[in-house]
Formats: C-alpha cells, sequence, structure tokens
C-alpha cells in the first residue's frame, strides 16, 4: 500500500522479511479462502446523498463487519461495513465507518488519502492481479483515485493521472467533524462509480453472473488533540503511531496489493441460494500461491528459482506436504522465469501463475 508500504519495502522489492522468515502459521495466514459477496442489480434510481434511504438499499445485503487485515479476528467497538448495487451504468457502494471523533485533513485531490482516516476500495474486473484500480476519500470527500498496472512487490508504480470520470460521492456525517470534546458515531459514504471508468474491455458493464476481485479497507490512526485540533498522535521520540487495517476480506498480511487475498464479487440479479465459491478449487488456487510465495522466498536465497517441484518441496518441507499437496501441481522454470499452474476440475480450467504473479486461466477443450 503506501504508508505501511515503507515499512515493507523489503517485501515489495526484495521479497525479504515475511518470505526469509516465513513459518508455517505465517504461511497459513495467506492461506485463507476470500470472502464473497453478491452484489444485487437495482431498477430505481439511487440519489447519492450520503444516505441509504432507497428501498434498494433495503435489500442489499451489508458485507461481514471489517476485521483485522491479518488475522482476520474482530479489531475493536468501531464497526466498519458496505453493501453494493448495481445497474447499466454505474457501481453503487454505501460504507458505514463508526468513528468517536470524526476528523479529516487533506483537500486536495490525489493527495495521500490514507494519512486521514480514510475508506479505501480496491477492485480489479479481470480476476489475473494486474491492472487494477484503488481509491480513497476521507470525511471532507477528498479522493485519491489511481490505477496499478502491477502490484508494487513485482515492481509496480501506481498512475495518480488516472480519474474515475464521472463519479458521483456524498458524506454523510452522524456527528461532527474535527470537533474535538464531543461524541460522535460515524461517516458514511455513497459512492455511484460509472462502469466505463473502469472497463478493461470495449464492454465496461459486467454481465449478469460476472465475478470481480475486490476488497475494503477502513484506515483509522491513533490521534491526541492539541490547541484543540485532532493530530496524529506520536510516542516519546516523535514517531507517529502506525496506523490501523480492518478489511473486509482478510489479507493474512499488512499489504493490500496482494489481490489475489480480495473477496470475490458476484453481479447478479438475485441472491443465490448457496455459496457461489467452491472451496475444492479456492484451495487449489491458495495451493498454486504457496507455491509462488516459495518461488519467490528462494529466489531471494539463491538469487534464482527452483527448476523443479521437487526442490521446493525439499527445501520448504515444514510448510508443504509433498506427497499430498504437490500432486496436482506442474511447473516451468528457469533461473528467471518460472510458471505454476494445476487444473480445475469444477471449472475445467487450467489456472497458472508466472513469476510476476500473474494469472492466466484456460479452458479445456
Amino acid at each position: 500500500m503506501r504508508s505501511f508500504f515503507l515499512l515493507l519495502l523489503t517485501i515489495a522489492f526484495n521479497h525479504s522479511e515475511i518470505y526469509s522468515q516465513v513459518t508455517k502459521s505465517e504461511m497459513e495466514s495467506l492461506m485463507r479462502i476470500p470472502l464473497q459477496y453478491t452484489v444485487l442489480k437495482t431498477t430505481e434510481k439511487i440519489q447519492v446523498d450520503g444516505k441509504d434511504e432507497e428501498k434498494a438499499w433495503d435489500k442489499a445485503p451489508w458485507t461481514e463487519v471489517f476485521t483485522d487485515i491479518v488475522s482476520g479476528n474482530s479489531t475493536s467497538s468501531n464497526k466498519t461495513r458496505c453493501k453494493m448495487l448495481w445497474d447499466d451504468e454505474f457501481l453503487y457502494l454505501y460504507a458505514q465507518l463508526e468513528e468517536p471523533g470524526i476528523w479529516a485533513s487533506i483537500k486536495d485531490h490525489d493527495a495521500s488519502v490514507f494519512q486521514d482516516n480514510a475508506f479505501e476500495i480496491f477492485i480489479d474486473p479481470i480476476g489475473d492481479t494486474h491492472n487494477y484500480f484503488e481509491f480513497q476519500i476521507n470525511a471532507y470527500s477528498t479522493v485519491w483515485d489511481l490505477f496499478m498496472p502491477k502490484p508494487y512487490r513485482n515492481g509496480g508504480r501506481s498512475l495518480s493521472s488516472w480519474d474515475i470520470k464521472g463519479l458521483k460521492k456524498a458524506i454523510y456525517l452522524d456527528g461532527t467533524l474535527n470537533q474535538p470534546g464531543d461524541k460522535d458515531r460515524s461517516w458514511n459514504i455513497e459512492l455511484a462509480v460509472p462502469f466505463n471508468s473502469l472497463k478493461m474491455s470495449r464492454k465496461g458493464t459486467p454481465d449478469e453472473g460476472t465475478i470481480w476481485r475486490m476488497n475494503f479497507s477502513h484506515v483509522q490512526w491513533d490521534v491526541d488533540v492539541k490547541d484543540g485540533k485532532y493530530v496524529r498522535k506520536r510516542d516519546t521520540i516523535g514517531k507517529l503511531f502506525p496506523e490501523h487495517y480492518s478489511v473486509w476480506s482478510p489479507q493474512g498480511i499488512i499489504n493490500l496489493h496482494y489481490p489475489e487475498r480480495w473477496g470475490y464479487v458476484l453481479f447478479s440479479d438475485t441472491l443465490p441460494v448457496s455459496a457461489f465459491l467452491s472451496v475444492e478449487t479456492e484451495n487449489l488456487k491458495l495451493l498454486l500461491w504457496k507455491y509462488y510465495y516459495l518461488q519467490q522466498e528462494f529466489k531471494r536465497e539463491y538469487g534464482k528459482y527452483a527448476n523443479t517441484i521437487k526442490k521446493l518441496n525439499k527445501k520448504y518441507r515444514r510448510i508443504i506436504d509433498p506427497v499430498s499437496q504437490s500432486a496436482r501441481i506442474e511447473m516451468e522454470a528457469t533461473d528467471h522465469l518460472f510458471r505454476v499452474q494445476c487444473f480445475l476440475p469444477a471449472l475445467n480450467t487450467n489456472m497458472s501463475i508466472n513469476q510476476d504473479g500473474e494469472v492466466y486461466q484456460e479452458k479445456v477443450p
């Protein structure tokens, strides 16, 4: 991400700390199946005013209450959740962020909004972990919107020149902004995001049954009050206390730029009667990602990728059961390139991941 991006610079570029000392429990935190959400289609006109007063919003299910970004455990008494709708033109989002002291300081578009308490949205329409969008907003309604050709860990750079053309936004404060001394309840966000601004192909609006990868984050800072104003809290040597991240679908790592960890969002006209994810399929995908993560660790240590599955199994036998887990995995590798692949029976699809973390899926004839 950005603030913790400095903290995790070695993770993003050198694959250092989390990989060089990866334990089985740390790997398991990355192996949880992401959450899922069905966004309902609406024919009702949505007035973007920061309030969810239309009847359509009553039918939209809330997401799970946001949890800790790594563990998935409950974070505090401050509850964050959101819900979505869609029509032929817009993706609508309504978010409710409980905060006892609502504050904001940043007013310039495309400034570092995450340095205030902020709400963040991440969207990967294709689901290949590349070419995705990020959106941040604070209680002033200030926005930072950016496009990522690929994640930071793979050498990506954010493009802030990209903007959500035609965005509609509104903030409703259940309390007062920047007034210490009183107790606020929440700030609420309503957005209408034009599909045409997110299109990765000629057609912008998703078809019914389309699945996107998305995640949402509530960034919160510890604050003090000085001279009657909120300021971010510092320790005894003047260093800022780190921010706190609560998210919809737990990442398993303090880094939201792991798109494979985002949740699944299904565009539908009705709510499905059962989960639309296959546990077997998702576990196979996670197994592929496990080998991707371990290849990065192997290269960090040896300066090149492992050229066989057998070599990875031997090196990381404390993390991988080589008999049961690698049976369905195939790998091609040179010193500087690799591709791991497996067959997903439920989808009749071959899925592969290359050294850049880019996902490819191909139907089997």
